[in-house]
């Protein structure tokens, strides 16, 4: 049995912490013995109970990743579970501990793709930062090709990246009177469209792109849209949708933790990424229930189209998906055509279970490494 020991520290539930779910679910518990270390009153802790692992709290590294405090408590954790491996998420107190216990396998997952900082143009500062990175940690895991370039700017070796896919569980069945309840609330007629937006109400998912495509569209299509997720821009986002005159165009609707009605009864799953993302969740989550994207270029989401099911178009250019929208709008067969896309690029590609078998297979080789040169 190999002990396994994963180190989140997210306090809120998002991308991380929904993916680390996915994958717990999905490894083989006759060969893991695992745990997850997150900060105490983390939300993760009821969807990770759900998942039947055991969990460890500590008091420091919450929404942290580099916190000096943290530090002695990760070590007293891997002091007492002596994992043979620990696979960190944006923890880098928790590398540094594990380096400090002498961890046989340090492996952590790189979320997101932002831009490269102007120091590691400078090869001083790339060199050192590759030689940390090697020294705390046996391999990354990028989830995009996207997040790979962004760890190579930086300075990590490239053959010490594997990049595994998002992988997404399959989402339940939705009957008829529950898909017609949520196109109802966002007053989505038969003949209308209906536009979702699953992405944290914040700056870099671009939520003005599409409002400002609804405002070029508003009278010429009959189009509704779904904003589903919370977060800091929520007031921002409705004076700006007021102030284009498409308040009654768009339902925000909050945060659900069950996305499934809302994947149902949308048309298409609509991203305006302007930045961080890599393979979106959100994507393949829509993806699983045949729910057709039009995506930004930026970062993964290029990546995830490759497959069929998903229109991609500039980043940060509301013409291009007004346009894109209104001739989706008057084509349904086209839509159709990418549904049927986007459910065998899921089956295919962006399963949980995939991702789960690639985990494995890059633990049992790490740790297969480490026991022939020790």
């Amino acid at each position: 049995m190999i002990k396994l020991v994963h180190v989140i520290t997210d306090t809120n539930i998002g991308g991380a912490g929904i993916l680390l779910c996915n994958l717990l679910r999905n490894l083989d518990r006759d060969k893991f013995d695992i745990c997850v270390v997150l900060p105490n009153g983390s939300k993760l802790e009821g969807p990770l109970s759900d998942v039947g692992v055991r969990l460890i709290y500590t008091e420091n590294g919450r929404d942290r990743s580099n916190d000096r405090r943290a530090v002695s408590e990760y070590r007293s954790v891997f002091a007492e579970e002596k994992p043979d491996i620990v696979h960190t998420h944006g923890a880098f107190s928790a590398r540094v501990a594990a380096k400090k216990e002498n961890v046989p396998v340090r492996i952590y997952t790189r979320h997101c793709a932002y831009p490269v900082g102007r120091l590691f143009s400078l090869r001083l500062v790339e060199k050192a930062f590759g030689r940390l990175d090697a020294s705390l940690s046996h391999a990354a895991v990028a989830v995009a090709e996207a997040a790979k370039e962004n760890l190579v700017d930086m300075g990590v070796k490239e053959e010490n990246i594997t990049v595994i896919i998002n992988g997404s569980e399959k989402l339940r069945a939705v009957g008829a009177e529950e898909r017609g309840e949520i196109r109802r609330s966002a007053g989505a007629g038969d003949g209308a469209l209906l536009l979702l937006m699953c992405a944290r109400l914040e700056t870099v998912k671009g939520h003005r792109v599409l409002i400002d495509a609804l405002s070029e569209l508003k009278s010429e299509c009959d189009i509704k849209a779904v904003f589903l997720g919370d977060g800091s821009e929520a007031g921002a986002l409705r004076g700006y949708a007021k102030e284009k005159g498409v308040s009654d165009l768009i339902l925000f609707a909050g945060f659900h933790g069950d996305v499934a009605p809302y994947m149902a009864a949308a048309d298409i799953n609509v991203n305006c990424s302007l930045g961080t993302e890599t393979s979106s969740l959100a994507i393949s989550e829509g993806f699983s229930a045949g729910l057709p994207a039009v995506i930004s270029d930026f970062g993964g989401n290029p990546a995830m189209a490759r497959y069929g099911g998903a229109e991609v178009l500039p980043t940060g250019d509301p013409k291009a998906l007004a346009s894109a929208l209104k001739r989706l709008y008057y084509d349904r067969e086209r839509l159709a055509e990418m549904s049927k896309q986007a459910a065998s690029a899921y089956e295919e590609h962006f399963t949980a279970k995939e991702m789960a078998r690639q985990y494995e297979s890059l633990y049992e080789k790490l740790l297969s490494e480490f026991r022939v040169n020790t």
